[in-house]
């Protein structure tokens, strides 16, 4: 049994160890739940610089976010961008797979129950939205 427990968490130290990645994220100075977001995507394996901006509106348009999907932070991580509070799973399947089709992930606004907008066990259902070259969207991922 202690040798299937050992195996266990060498296979989890690898795969949670290919996935480590530098990140950057942009966020407001004030904002909370960004630092939440954060943290615990630093929990999960990232190496995080932040940047921390007051307004970062054009940045965003520049890198192809539409404003209707504008959510409080937004990240960027091996070519894609990541807007809002986007879960670690998410992330962790788009840098598996690498589409070619997408610029990055987002959950626009701020969704209570996702990751850093935690509220005890009070979650709403939101969508994981993968962005087109061309601004459309599709859904990645439902939570």
């Amino acid at each position: 049994m202690k040798k299937i427990l050992i195996l266990i968490a060498m296979i989890f130290s690898l795969s949670h160890a290919e996935i480590a990645k530098d990140m950057t994220v942009y966020k407001n100075p004030y904002c909370g739940c960004c630092t939440n977001w954060i943290a615990q995507m630093k929990d999960k394996g990232f190496n995080i610089k932040t940047i921390v901006k007051d307004n970062f509106d054009n940045l965003k348009i520049k890198l192809g976010i539409a404003p209707k999907n504008f959510s409080c932070h937004t990240a960027l991580i091996d070519g894609y961008v990541i807007e809002g509070h986007v879960n670690y799973t998410a992330i962790k399947r788009l840098l598996s797979e690498k589409p070619k089709d997408i610029i990055g992930l987002a959950v626009p606004g701020m969704i209570i129950g996702s990751p850093g907008m935690d509220a005890g066990n009070k979650k709403m259902p939101y969508n994981v939205l993968a962005i087109r070259k061309d601004g459309s969207t599709f859904i990645y991922e439902k939570h």
